[in-house]
């Protein structure tokens, strides 16, 4: 019998312990026990009832009868024998089999609803064995804590059950998500109705869950989720009992969110606005005008900016907008409108508005760039009383004083230059100049040149440095001093140093030759401005100067071949050459890139030595740029910095800088971008050197170099706050590599508080990830959330946000967290990448999980083995 039980072929043994167990041999409470196991196995659970009590009067088989007995009556689920046979049996058990018997008490009652009891014994249990039960049990143990409100116990029981794609799953996640609301965790909460919603099994649960998911994004500020629940929830339900709510949420979180076009395009499409809809629309409509203008999209920003004040209910905001607008409006050079903006702000600003400054240092130079200086100067004049506290105050004295000399109030401008070089103006240089030049004009000549020599000997990397030395050498011309003269217009006519100026000292320096009868060296100097410079203004002058020189010589030269090449390169509108020019410029505006390559090619063919050529090679190289054929446009634009004959060339060579960037040519690149800040005229030219010179930097490792260039955009050309946060954001990043996470948490904090654009959401990021790495969980989740509510609309850094967030709840021995995280990732993530990332760090901990639960069920498997609660071939009696 035994022989053929431990082959497992019961019904063969079966005939021999029957025949055992009716005899008076030793061997009847064992053939006892073996048939009645037999019998529990076929489900024969009369019958294992008879012979299971028989065994179980012998000592030794009394514990492991015992269970198997109670496990009969829960079969039959006889809950109330269960109960009153298991508990009679009192200290007659024990080890493992003590734990099973309050099990089944535990689960006897659960089905008796009897949930406090349940939960005694099912605690009784849990006590006695290390393995994690079946999911199913779980459940059970878990909703009776839950039927108790033992909030933590039944978080901790319902998380164990895991997430799996059964019913079983959607019904703990929907309960997790409650519990996790009255553990004041919403966070938690908002994971476990994800869950709940994601599983089809239960269709009243599936709907709940989104809804409450829902109401916690609006709760939490994600007003973003929540619209997108929302929609979702309307389309999917629209007869729910929650559908009233639900639009009134959606409209809600609509005015609140920071996707404000939908918010915009949804208050627009109800016909009867409220007061409070009105509010609503003209703080949206400014808010996603300030989000364009923060990135340098200042049509798109007028738009909203315009929508803005459609309904000026709050005052101060609609000055704020029309500030805005008169900024954005600035920036494209359109000053009229800007002038009108600004106008509009001062009607509805007040002096005490933050901005108030800035709105006069903005209509002021509006002003002053549509030459009406003498508005101008007013509203200078009152940005300047500011004081020196004020960001742009430098560069309004200056201006001040330039108004005051374009006004001839000499006196004036000479005061406000003084007070500039006194105070060490970043224009100093320029203030010098100016000085130099208004004496000049006032023929007070000595004054004059000590103020150019002064630019000359001190400023020698200034962009007014040759222009000092012309004006010098021209306070010599015209006070007849004209040796003088030529030897400061011959200074910058050194092939070596290269300035705009040269075809007008060519020009002065042939008067002043012909004045000292020196015709041949006049005579040089005008043809060397008709062999390079026949567009240039002075062109025509040298022209006449030659023909007089001729003239008085009796001679007619070459004057003959010059005439005829100056009319060729400077026809009239008839003239052939410059109607072909004109209509490939056209095409080239009108963005038909293509045609415009082929009519500047055929241009250039059929007009090589045409004084035209040279802008239509610039024209040529940047239709090849724009239609991104770069190995073309490239050697274009070394023509035309290499010729030096056109007003492109700085342009040129910030292009130049750009491609051989684009090539991976970093010395190269290095080199242009180093010319474009020479050639700089104004902010937004500084910027482009800096932040490709910054960007060579940050690929080269050079973190030093980094920060310096991120100090000079932020401390000279901070053109947008978008510019701004990009050099905040590359600077931390310098910071980070060198491994000083303090100062780099520092500067990323700036970024986030200056605008919220890409670069602060991925500084936010890194100050998470930094948290992170210091194993400080919490606060880098607490930052993660910030980042999931502050930027929405940067799906890259939230899609990474999410992983870091599982990465923390991990760490943090929040595994159901964690998995539901990574779940919620792999379920709605757009990115492929993301999602691959998000299922290889679930798998990982999925079998990391599976690995210590079999661990543990082996361990306790061994313990059951060796107290002989198991049917083992060492049986006592058959040995």
């Amino acid at each position: 019998g035994y022989a053929y039980f431990s082959r497992k072929a019961f019904s063969e043994a079966l005939p021999y312990f029957n025949k055992l167990k009716r005899s008076n041999s030793n061997y009847k409470p064992a053939a006892s026990y073996y048939a009645g196991y037999i019998a529990f196995e076929q489900q024969d659970y009369d019958q294992a009832l008879i012979d299971l009590r028989k065994a179980g009067e012998t000592e030794s088989y009394t514990s492991t009868t015992s269970t198997m007995i109670a496990n009969i009556y829960y079969r039959q689920k006889k809950y109330d024998q269960v109960i009153r046979y298991a508990q009679n049996l009192g200290s007659k058990v024990s080890g493992m089999a003590s734990a099973d018997l309050a099990l089944i008490i535990g689960d006897s009652y659960y089905f008796q609803n009897n949930y406090p009891k349940a939960s005694e014994y099912f605690s009784d249990y849990r006590d006695k064995i290390k393995a994690q039960p079946q999911r199913e049990l779980l459940y059970r143990m878990a909703y009776a804590e839950y039927q108790q409100e033992n909030t933590k116990e039944a978080i901790q029981l319902f998380e164990q059950v895991g997430l799996g794609k059964d019913s079983l799953s959607q019904y703990s996640t929907y309960y997790l998500g409650k519990l996790y609301l009255e553990d004041n965790n919403p966070r938690y909460a908002i994971n476990a109705f994800q869950q709940a919603k994601l599983l089809d099994f239960i269709p009243q649960i599936k709907e709940e869950s989104q809804f409450q998911l829902a109401k916690l994004y609006i709760k939490q500020k994600l007003y973003s989720d929540a619209i997108t629940e929302l929609k979702d929830f309307i389309s999917n339900y629209p007869q729910s009992n929650y559908a009233t709510e639900a639009n009134e949420l959606l409209s809600q979180s609509y005015l609140n969110t920071n996707a404000y076009e939908v918010a915009i395009q949804f208050i627009e499409s109800i016909p009867n606005k409220t007061m409070k809809l009105k509010e609503a629309y003209q703080k949206v409509a400014f808010y996603q005008g300030s989000e364009y203008y923060n990135r340098a999209k200042f049509y798109k920003a007028v738009q909203f900016f315009e929508k803005s004040v459609q309904y000026p209910l709050n005052k101060e905001l609609a000055g704020k907008a029309y500030y805005w607008m008169g900024e954005s409006y600035a920036i494209g050079k359109k000053y009229k409108e800007a002038i009108e903006a600004y106008e509009k702000a001062l009607n509805h600003s007040n002096s005490y508005n933050e901005w108030y400054p800035g709105l006069q240092y903005g209509l002021a130079h509006a002003y002053y760039n549509d030459k009406q200086f003498s508005n101008a100067l007013n509203y200078f004049n009152a940005y300047v009383k500011y004081g020196q506290s004020k960001p742009y105050y430098e560069d309004a004295l200056i201006r001040l004083a330039d108004c005051y000399y374009v006004t001839k109030k000499y006196s004036m401008a000479l005061s406000n230059y003084e007070t500039a070089i006194n105070e060490k103006n970043e224009s100093t240089d320029y203030a010098y100049f100016q000085k130099g030049v208004i004496h000049s004009i006032l023929s007070e000549n000595e004054k004059a040149k000590r103020n150019f020599d002064v630019v000359i000997s001190g400023y020698k990397n200034s962009n007014y440095y040759d222009n000092a030395h012309f004006q010098k050498a021209l306070v010599a011309f015209e006070n007849g001093k004209y040796s003088e003269s030529i030897d400061g217009f011959s200074f910058l006519l050194n092939p070596r140093f290269q300035t705009p100026l040269k075809p007008y000292a060519l020009s002065k320096r042939a008067v002043a030759y012909y004045n000292l009868q020196k015709y041949e060296k006049a005579e040089d100097d005008y043809k060397a401005i008709l062999d390079n410079y026949l567009t240039h203004p002075t062109a025509n002058g040298a022209l006449l100067g030659l023909q007089e020189i001729y003239g008085m010589q009796g001679i007619s030269g070459d004057l003959d071949k010059y005439l005829a090449e100056y009319k060729r390169a400077n026809p009239n509108d008839k003239e052939v050459t410059s109607i072909e020019f004109d209509a490939a410029k056209s095409l080239y505006y009108n963005q038909n890139y293509n045609k415009a390559i082929s009519s500047f090619q055929n241009y250039l063919n059929n007009y090589p030595d045409n004084a035209l050529s040279y802008e239509a090679k610039y024209y040529l190289a940047d239709a090849y740029f724009r239609n991104k054929q770069f190995d073309k446009a490239l050697p274009y634009f070394y023509e035309v910095v290499q010729e030096d004959k056109t007003a492109f060339v700085k342009r040129s060579v910030q292009k130049i800088a750009e491609l051989e960037f684009d090539k991976n040519n970093y010395d190269k690149a290095a080199l242009y971008y180093e010319k474009v800040l020479e050639m700089a005229e104004n902010d937004k030219d500084k910027y482009n050197a800096w932040s490709g010179l910054l960007k060579i930097a940050k690929i080269k490792g050079d973190n030093d170099k980094m920060i310096e260039y991120a100090d000079l955009i932020l401390e000279k050309a901070p053109i947008n706050p978008n510019v701004m946060n990009e050099a905040y954001l590359n600077k931390g990043l310098a910071y980070y590599y060198q491994g000083d996470y303090q100062s780099a948490e520092s500067i990323f904090t700036k970024a986030i508080n200056n605008a919220k654009d890409e670069y602060a959401a991925e500084a936010k990021y890194l100050i998470a990830l930094m948290q992170h790495n210091r194993k400080d969980y919490q606060n880098s989740l607490n930052t993660l959330f910030v980042l999931n509510n502050e930027f929405a609309n940067y799906p890259q850094w939230l899609g990474k946000s999410f992983l870091l967030i599982a990465d923390n709840y991990y760490a943090m021995d929040e595994i159901f967290q964690a998995k539901a995280t990574l779940n919620s990732i792999i379920e709605n993530a757009k990115s492929v990448v993301l999602i691959k990332e998000a299922q290889m760090k679930l798998e990982k901990i999925v079998a990391e999980d599976k690995r210590k639960a079999e661990e543990i069920k082996k361990e306790e498997d061994s313990i059951r083995a060796l107290q002989g609660e198991m049917i083992l071939e060492t049986d006592s009696i058959k040995n």
